[in-house]
């Protein structure tokens, strides 16, 4: 099956390649990605062009209550890119920033309540548990790979991106694996 994602440079990976990546996988210890546990679904825009958007696959763990922290995929198939990270924090940490620092921050308020956001896979209770948490938190996200562009690797200067709110909603292009479904 033909992948979906720009061709990456190189050759392919060799057989002796994936025996030694199985072998030390059963051996080392993947601490920080073993804390991964959730998988978050949303679109994003470059902060620099409006026009520009991205589906975006978070992969997150929880560092404590108040803060979590995703790897993002441009998809959640196997050969996907990691195309950027995204750090997400409670209402309470936010405020405690400096005022220089909050707009790099984006609230997830009208992601999660316009369905933009959302738990592939989830049953609605459950999802809505979560989501109803991740509502009132700010995230700071950094795209390292422009997919969009068709890049083939992560080349470039990294883009910050933004959160949607009514006004980019109405710029987002149909068919990106959203929702249309509104939260009350």
């Amino acid at each position: 099956m033909a992948s979906a994602h720009p061709e990456v440079p190189g050759d392919p990976i060799q057989t002796s390649t994936a025996i030694l990546e199985t072998a030390t996988a059963a051996i080392q210890s993947f601490g920080p990605t073993s804390k991964i546990h959730q998988h978050l679904c949303a679109f994003h825009f470059y902060a620099d062009d409006m026009s520009r958007q991205v589906e975006a696959h978070h992969f997150c763990g929880h560092q404590n209550e108040e803060m979590r922290q995703c790897l993002i995929y441009n998809s959640s198939e196997s050969d996907a890119r990691l195309i950027g990270i995204e750090y997400i924090i409670s209402e309470n940490l936010f405020l405690t920033l400096p005022d220089s620092e909050k707009p790099l921050w984006h609230t997830h308020e009208y992601e999660v309540k316009s369905g933009v956001l959302f738990m592939p896979g989830i049953p609605g209770p459950i999802e809505r548990q979560d989501l109803e948490k991740v509502c009132k938190t700010y995230g700071k996200t950094i795209h390292f790979w422009q997919v969009d562009k068709g890049e083939q690797s992560a080349a470039g200067a990294a883009a910050d991106n933004d959160g949607v709110d009514e006004r980019r909603a109405a710029l987002r292009k149909p068919g990106r694996g959203c929702r249309e479904e509104v939260w009350d």
